[in-house]
């Protein structure tokens, strides 16, 4: 007679446990009419120690079971209270666009809320449009390189998100600050086209990253950029 070998025993043996697993759960009803198996069942705990009664590890897995509903619960309220209190921001920020009617007022309206509202450390916008001597420092050569540059690395209109970039980029964008600035947000001011950037910087290393959504940013820079079109026409 041929004799099975360890690995076939093995087989044997998990099938077995696979066949009475999925017993029990095709009869869920089983211990109900079988009391007498149920009370003489024991199961070692996780950490080593002694052994449990069945019903022990059934508490204790579903009280971590709601530990961990509850935490998911907490971070949807804190999240939708996050969502509400930028809702209001952009809000706020689209009712004081609408009440501008100068280029003036409109960006000075804009660097003052976006200070204010999104507690931000700096911001910077930069437009394609004709330089006047004495005019907004805003307005940017439609041939600057590092514009046109920037508006390349943009991704069918995203926001770009991030701890801070080279040297070269932040004194470009933020000057005399840009060692103060941590984390950079940079938003086109155009989806398929861009004509400007408005970039948003803070001190605070982790308000800005790559693993942040970018949904608000997104329409802010919608809200600006049809705020600012007839001004770069």
């Amino acid at each position: 007679m041929k004799q099975k070998s360890p690995s076939s025993e093995l087989q044997t043996e998990l099938s077995w446990e696979e066949a009475i697993s999925r017993y029990l759960e095709d009869h869920p009803d089983y211990f109900q009419h079988y009391p007498e198996i149920l009370s003489r069942l024991v199961l070692s705990h996780e950490h080593g120690g002694k052994a449990v009664s069945l019903i022990e590890r059934q508490v204790k897995v579903l009280r971590e079971q709601s530990q961990a509903l509850q935490r998911q619960l907490r971070e949807l309220v804190n999240n939708a209270r996050e969502n509400d209190i930028l809702s209001g921001r952009l809000h706020r920020f689209a009712t004081a666009m609408i009440g501008c009617t100068s280029l003036d007022d409109k960006l000075d309206t804009t660097y003052d809320l976006l200070r204010q509202e999104f507690k931000l450390d700096a911001v910077v916008i930069l437009l394609q449009g004709k330089p006047v001597q004495g005019g907004r420092p805003e307005l940017v050569p439609e041939d600057d390189k590092r514009l046109n540059s920037l508006f390349e690395q943009f991704n069918s209109g995203k926001p770009i998100v991030g701890g801070k970039f080279d040297d070269s980029l932040m004194s470009y964008l933020f000057g005399g600050r840009a060692a103060e600035i941590r984390s950079v947000a940079l938003i086109p001011l155009g989806e398929k086209h861009p004509r400007g950037i408005l970039g948003l910087g803070t001190s605070d290393p982790h308000r800005f990253h790559s693993g942040m959504g970018t949904v608000y940013l997104t329409r802010l820079g919608e809200l600006l950029t049809h705020s600012l079109a007839r001004h770069q026409e």
